[in-house]
């Protein structure tokens, strides 16, 4: 026994000597500089006040697509920048969605793709009075610039015009084809993007590099690192709903049964809500974990990051406390929409409720299901795919990758003592699209801490318009 307790003495004494020792030499990296910012465009701050003008609302109803507004913004944008316009050879696909050609010196090169979106979500009419800004002025004011659209996603547009039109003006070329796609319906259907990529794969185009909206500069996310993150978006969560549907005879409020379909159907959701799915760190969260863990003040954080071969299950479960970091690491599940009843005194026939699932990679639509019908555990709910959209999750984009050190050494040039971490996406955009044509893309805006997106106050700092036409710039000069 006395040789045995010795063997795990010693056993424990090394593996406390590895922990302490992967905490201690987990050191943040150097301070490093950013270059100077070269000045905003004095058309700049003008062009993004008139984009956001320009209520490019998309409705989930295509019938109600507002055509008018959408030519108007095309007029806007062909009067803005002239030399694009004279320069790149367009293509419209699908009315609204646009192609800007930059042809490089070296036809032999994949192509580079900088896209985004113009549509934007509606602003709810109950809230207008909550805003500090017209949603639709563009005002400018208290270093922002105010407007629904102006961080998802018409900065990014203005971002890539702007940079454009400075480098024609300069008579730049690029040796690499250069590629500015521009969506009009990704806050609804994102059919456009789809066609565009019907229209690459039928001229068997494939990219080296593609760069649309995703992740941003943070130094929120993480109170005990005192640099900013800036997480590079490397892939998408899959996404489906699921419509659940139970039915029992109603009848007279007046003389109600032990049960309702009203109350199965909320058993149903709680037993949901209260038996999450497995969660588990894959591959980009690690990486986003190694790379931060030197950078934390917190010693016992540290300590867990440096050595998640020990502390995984602990990580796990501190990143399951907030729902930013719980989406991070498990397949969400929710109820968006519940329905039923008709009238005060009127107890429904039938209750619907609409759960909707953002997927871990690793997982699919199916798994889903099976988990939801596990957890539900009640034949008298009937579980069907709402067949509206559904996809798996993406591939993900490697971090070593040509793509990847390529935004980072950007991303480095525009941010002091940037941390450049990989990260999943768990949102949905355009640019999922484009993987089936390219191993190269990348989710990334040069916005910090961004305020109001898809909600009251959306506003956009000044200093990161600049920072975000300078990224793009400096994609378009690494080109060459």
């Amino acid at each position: 026994m006395k040789k045995l307790l010795g063997i795990l003495g010693i056993g424990l004494l090394v593996m406390l000597s590895i922990v302490l020792v992967k905490t201690f030499t987990n050191s943040p990296g150097a301070h490093q500089k950013s270059a100077a910012l070269e000045a905003i465009p004095a058309s700049a701050i003008a062009h993004m006040t008139q984009a956001i003008q320009i209520q490019t609302e998309t409705p989930n109803d295509a019938y109600q697509f507002d055509t008018a507004t959408f030519l108007a913004y095309r007029k806007f944008v062909e009067n803005a920048y002239p030399l694009i316009h004279k320069n790149l050879p367009r293509t419209i696909v699908d009315s609204f969605n646009y192609i800007y050609e930059w042809k490089g010196t070296d036809t032999s090169l994949l192509p580079m793709v900088l896209m985004a979106h113009y549509d934007v979500v509606p602003v709810e009419a109950s809230a207008v009075k909550l805003w500090h800004a017209v949603p639709y002025g563009g005002e400018v004011k208290e270093g922002y610039i105010w407007g629904r659209g102006v961080l998802d996603d018409k900065s990014s547009m203005i971002s890539i015009l702007e940079a454009a039109e400075a480098q024609l003006a300069k008579g730049f070329q690029p040796k690499q084809t250069i590629l500015l796609c521009f969506g009009a319906d990704e806050e609804s259907s994102g059919n456009g993007a789809t066609a565009v990529v019907k229209y690459f794969k039928s001229l068997n185009k494939r990219f080296d590099i593609v760069v649309d909206e995703g992740g941003e500069i943070s130094t929120e996310d993480m109170k005990d690192v005192k640099r900013p993150i800036a997480s590079i978006g490397v892939g998408e969560k899959g996404y489906v709903t699921l419509i659940l549907t139970a039915q029992k005879a109603g009848g007279h409020s007046s003389i109600p049964g032990k049960t309702t379909v009203i109350d199965i159907l909320s058993k149903g959701l709680y037993h949901l809500r209260e038996n999450q799915m497995p969660a588990k760190i894959i591959p980009p969260i690690k990486a986003y974990l190694e790379r931060v863990s030197g950078y934390t003040d917190n010693f016992w954080k540290k300590m867990m990051l440096s050595n998640m071969w020990l502390f995984e299950k602990q990580v796990i479960n501190n990143l399951s406390e907030a729902p930013s970091t719980n989406a991070l690491v498990r397949t969400t599940i929710v109820p968006t929409i519940v329905n039923s009843g008709v009238r005060d005194n009127v107890i429904p026939t039938f209750a619907t409720a609409y759960v909707n699932s953002r997927i871990l990679p690793g997982e699919t639509q199916q798994d889903v299901y099976n988990y939801v019908e596990k957890a539900i555990n009640d034949t008298n709910i009937k579980i069907t795919y709402y067949h509206n959209y559904s996809t798996l999750p993406s591939p993900t984009t490697d971090i070593n990758s040509k793509a990847f050190k390529r935004v980072e050494q950007v991303i480095n040039a525009i941010v002091d003592d940037v941390i450049v971490a990989p990260m999943l996406m768990v949102g949905a955009t355009d640019s999922r699209n484009y993987r089936d044509i390219s191993d190269g893309v990348i989710n990334f805006t040069p916005i910090t801490n961004a305020k109001g997106y898809h909600g009251i106050d959306e506003r956009l700092l000044i200093s990161d318009f600049q920072k975000s036409i300078n990224y793009y710039t400096l994609l378009i000069q690494g080109s060459k």
